[in-house]
This record gives structure tokens, C-alpha cells and sequence, in this order.
């Protein structure tokens, strides 16, 4: 199986302002965002494409989506932009969130109480954010995702618009990595990241493209 994880494009907000639960508009360079990213896709698929074209690819490709806007919308339309190679369905599932910060969300960062964000960012893993959630908490989330869908889904394409905090999330869950570590690895925006599953294990291809 093959498992493209994609991080949704900008959204439209200032810099440095705190962000997960919300539900946020997308940037003012979606169109061209999209564009470069379905460019990406097109030319990671097209070899099984070509490999699939004599067979019948009803439903090959699989679009799993957050159900916040700046996923959800860029689910839509890859599927669109896709379909001259792949059928796809588009599955929403409310565990690809990204983290809620509670009542941190849509702050300041340099706003946020010191003593809370120092007692949150020594230890994020456990360490709930005000009415909100643990990077740890998360991670069950995640899990309970992957555990119920991909991991019923064989031989098929499956992409995955989501967060930089659920991608790191699987990242440490398939390859064992404390989550301590999960911030080691850059997730960009409008970013893809390859897995490729086996029945023994799962296989990093390319990170962060």
C-alpha cells in the first residue's frame, strides 16, 4: 500500500498567532498552492497509473480527509484534479484534527500566559494546553485513525490532507519514534511525505517534498 501524507496549504492568518481546532479560511495563494501541489501528485501516480490502465481503477485512489476547511477543501480538489488518472473518494474523519490548543486557540503566541506556555512546551507530550489537549492525546486519535482504516485498506493509493501535527504523529507511530522526537522533522506546507506499507513493517520513500 501506498500512503501519501499531505499537509493542507497556507491558511489565512498572521504570523505567529496560535492555531489547531480552528477552523480557518485558506491564504490568498490557494489556487497557485494547489496547483504545484497537484503537479507533485500527478507525477508521483502516474506510474501506477500507466501500471493500472488496462484494469479497472474504480475507487483505487483514496482521499482521507481532516474535516477542518483547509483540508477538507484541498481533499475536494485534488480529487478533482486527479481524475483523469484515478477514481477516488473523498472520507472525512473528525480524529485527523489537528491538536486543539483550547483556549490558546487564535492568541498570540507571545501572548499566552509565560508560566502556562513554559509548563506546556517542557512537556508537550503530556501536558494538556488550557481546555484543549496533549500532543499525547492526539496521538491516540491518530492511532485509532490508522488502526481502523488504513490498516483495512490493502493494495490500495491512499492520501491523507492533513496536519503537521497528526503527519508527525503517524511518522512516530509506524516508525516507533518517541514522541519527544516528533518536532525532528519539518513538515511545510502544501508538503508530501510517502509511506509504503508491508505486512512487517512501513517504509519511509521521501519525507516533506
Amino acid at each position: 500500500m501506498e500512503i501519501y501524507l499531505i499537509r493542507h496549504t497556507m491558511p489565512k492568518i498572521e504570523k505567529g498567532i496560535c492555531y489547531g481546532f480552528s477552523d480557518l479560511e485558506l491564504a490568498d495563494s490557494y489556487q497557485e498552492e494547489l496547483s504545484v501541489l497537484s503537479k507533485k501528485m500527478i507525477q508521483n501516480l502516474k506510474k501506477q497509473y500507466y501500471k493500472n490502465v488496462k484494469k479497472d481503477i474504480q475507487d483505487e485512489l483514496l482521499i482521507y480527509t481532516s474535516p477542518l476547511k483547509r483540508c477538507s477543501i484541498l481533499a475536494k480538489d485534488l480529487k478533482i484534479n486527479l481524475q483523469n488518472y484515478f477514481h477516488s473518494k473523498v472520507k472525512e474523519d473528525n480524529n485527523l484534527k489537528e491538536m486543539n490548543f483550547g483556549n490558546w486557540e487564535l492568541k498570540k503566541w507571545n501572548e499566552i500566559n509565560e508560566i502556562e506556555l513554559k509548563k506546556w512546551t517542557d512537556n508537550f507530550v503530556t501536558e494538556f494546553t488550557p481546555n484543549g489537549e496533549s500532543f499525547e492525546t492526539l496521538n491516540e486519535r491518530v492511532i485509532d485513525f490508522w488502526q481502523k482504516n488504513i490498516k483495512a485498506e490493502k493494495d490500495k493509493i491512499v492520501l491523507i490532507a492533513c496536519h503537521a501535527g497528526v503527519i508527525r504523529s503517524i511518522l512516530c507511530h509506524v516508525l516507533q519514534i518517541p514522541l519527544q522526537k516528533a518536532f525532528s522533522v519539518s513538515i511545510d506546507y502544501g508538503s508530501i511525505s510517502k509511506l509504503k506499507v508491508f505486512e512487517t513493517h512501513v517504509q519511509v520513500e521521501f519525507l516533506n517534498r
